[in-house]
């Protein structure tokens, strides 16, 4: 990786950044043959600055960035990092240590990617031939999976037990050292 800054430091900002503005997912799209499933990390952000250090951070090739400009509702431009298959198993994998409202998500995507990785190291030689029904319903249960654990409309019944304000210690160098 050609990532300059790779400190613990760095790494829970990026992972900070990927839980509150990230989209840990699973894409699906049709294809003649096959459906195409592929690993997908989007992080939007109103400040381009910003995913400029994200990237710079890390140092992960990003397949994607766009620009989505203001609409109606939204006044602001909007950018996009998409980071796809490999790079996204990547950045996974660096980040999951440090990850706490996505950390699920993250290794359910990483052991989507290890299991497409395995499959295609299987048939390398026949890639044109579709795959078996048995490899898309697998594929099929982990897209279906990782979209189960997006929050959608009211919360998690596993959340419901939860504060919803979290009252933060400041660190100090004594608490540190006896942590």
């Amino acid at each position: 990786m050609k990532g300059k800054c790779l400190n613990p430091i760095a790494l829970a900002w990026a992972a900070g950044f990927v839980d509150g503005e990230g989209c840990i997912r699973i894409a699906k799209r049709k294809n003649k043959s096959n459906p195409v499933f592929s690993l997908e990390i989007t992080i939007s952000q109103n400040c381009i600055e910003t995913l400029e250090h994200f990237k710079e951070v890390l140092g992960i090739d990003c397949g994607r960035s766009r620009i989505h400009s203001g609409t109606a509702r939204v006044k602001s431009d909007v950018y996009y990092l998409t980071y796809r298959s490999q790079n996204a198993l990547r950045l996974l994998r660096l980040l999951r240590p440090y990850l706490i409202r996505k950390r699920v998500e993250a290794e359910h995507g990483i052991a989507f990617a290890r299991h497409v990785t395995v499959a295609q190291k299987k048939r390398w030689h026949t890639r044109k031939v579709p795959h078996s029904p048995a490899e898309i319903a697998t594929r099929q249960r982990y897209y279906e999976l990782l979209r189960s654990l997006k929050p959608r409309g009211k919360p998690a019944a596993a959340n419901a037990g939860l504060s919803s304000t979290v009252r933060l210690e400041p660190v100090t160098n004594n608490s540190q050292a006896t942590s």
